[in-house]
Order: structure tokens, then C-alpha cells, then sequence
């Protein structure tokens, strides 16, 4: 009988699909572990007069004025802007958005309906939302 050495071969192949296997299943497992951050959950209510833009913070997580982003959507136009300390209505200096408190903001729009949004920046997600009459 011959020595022809196929069964070597073959078992080499065979490892290493056997290993790209484990490591493939491996992989999959640890990334789908990965913690993701949350958005924060609140519950905000929208106000808007002719000049103003009014967020009230009614109840829910405490949020981080800095990581919060407010899109207006007009009639005709769009405005995006940061939350920033000077914004809310507490003296607190704690930088949080939180129960109680007002975040107050020059809208300049005229007389029209707009879409508010309040959007948490790290995880891009609306944690508020709500439709205004601005000047009417």
C-alpha cells in the first residue's frame, strides 16, 4: 500500500475550519455583548410664545444640559441649537437638566406651527418632542 500522506491534509483543513469557526462564534458573542448607552427617558413639555421657546422638565432622568440638542422645524426653515447652563432657569450651577426646571430660548421664528425636538447627543435619540404655536 502506498504512503500517500492525503489524511494530513485533510486534517489540517479540517482544524482550521474548525478553529475560523470558534473564532467566528466567539466574535459574534463578545461584540453583541457590548454595553450600549441608553437614551435617557423624561417627560418634557413645549411651550412657545412670540419671542420664547419653553422646555419644562415635568418629571424622569436628569439630563445633561451640555448633551442635549433642540431642532425647531418651521414652516420654512430649520434651527438646531445647544443647551447650554445659561439656558435654564435654575441657579443650581449643576449643569442638569432636571425636575422643575425651565430651559428658556429666543426662538426667532415669526407667526407659524413648529416641531420641536429635543435630542439626547451622545445617543441621538428624541427624548422630547412636541408641536407649538409660535406668535399666535
Amino acid at each position: 500500500m502506498p504512503d500517500r500522506a492525503q489524511s494530513e491534509v485533510i486534517g489540517v483543513v479540517i482544524l482550521i475550519g474548525v478553529v475560523v469557526t470558534v473564532v467566528g462564534i466567539v466574535s459574534v458573542v463578545v461584540l453583541s455583548n457590548v454595553a450600549q448607552e441608553s437614551a435617557p427617558i423624561a417627560d418634557l413639555r413645549i411651550e412657545g410664545d412670540g419671542t420664547d421657546l419653553q422646555i419644562t422638565h415635568m418629571g424622569g432622568d436628569r439630563l445633561v444640559a451640555t448633551d442635549l440638542d433642540v431642532v425647531v422645524r418651521g414652516d420654512e426653515r430649520t434651527k438646531r441649537f445647544a443647551v447650554d447652563r445659561a439656558n435654564l432657569t435654575s441657579d443650581d450651577g449643576d449643569d442638569r437638566f432636571e425636575f422643575g426646571e425651565s430651559l428658556v430660548r429666543e426662538h426667532g421664528f415669526g407667526e407659524t406651527d413648529a416641531r420641536v425636538l429635543v435630542i439626547h447627543r451622545p445617543t441621538n435619540e428624541i427624548v422630547g418632542e412636541g408641536t407649538v404655536r409660535f406668535g399666535g
